[in-house]
């Protein structure tokens, strides 16, 4: 039986929820289109989450590997195609801007059937778009470790998600604000996620 390991993160920054983590969950244990689904909640923590999910690959050996997670200000799922060897984030502590990982490639490029996922999404009236930047912040430093891990021969990627609508909720963000920001009802972020998944899980 093929085994597909699925990635999603926990709460970050200003966000109490995430809802890659709830979908993560539900399907952890499931068996989707020929494959047994191990699902795996990451912490958003710079260096460990990528640890975490490399230490999982080298265990489960997945036939697989597709990472969700969440971006701000997109409307949109998108199917990140370049994972970059940079880490760059402002926060409290100052600036950190450095390689993913010393003497690595630049970039790695996702390997999942993207054009397939797209079309499947699109048939179920699900907005997709190819991205070819992942931002750099821990899900590309993830996206950069899993695709290193994986190899050649394992299909691997990062599907970013817009915000879910209770985030936006939760956030609290002032009227004028939050009618900008773009989100996604959280039954239809959990279906483009078994979609995706469904799409992988089925490759020849």
């Amino acid at each position: 039986m093929a085994k597909l390991l699925l990635f999603g993160f926990g709460p970050f920054l200003s966000y109490l929820t995430n809802p890659t983590k709830e979908i993560v969950e539900s399907l952890n244990g499931q068996r989707i289109g020929g494959s047994d689904i191990v699902g795996v909640v990451l912490p958003v923590e710079h260096g460990k989450a990528g640890e975490i999910a490399e230490d999982y690959i080298s265990r489960e050996k997945p036939d697989s590997i597709v990472q969700v997670g969440i971006a701000g200000g997109k409307g949109c799922v998108s199917l990140e195609r370049v994972a970059l060897n940079r880490y760059y984030f402002v926060g409290d502590e100052g600036v950190i801007d450095e390689p993913v990982l010393k003497d690595g490639p630049v970039g790695y490029f996702s390997t999942l059937p993207l054009q397939q996922i797209k079309s499947s999404l699109e048939s179920n009236d699900i907005p997709a778009e190819y991205s070819f930047w992942a931002d750099t912040y821990v899900s590309n430093e993830v996206f950069y470790r899993v695709m290193r891990a994986a190899g050649q021969d394992t299909p691997a990627g990062l599907v970013h998600l817009p915000i879910s609508s209770k985030q936006v909720i939760e956030r609290k963000a002032h009227y004028m604000v939050r009618s900008a920001v773009p989100s996604m009802d959280p039954a239809m972020l959990a279906k483009a996620v078994r979609i995706v998944v469904e799409t992988c899980a089925n490759m020849e």
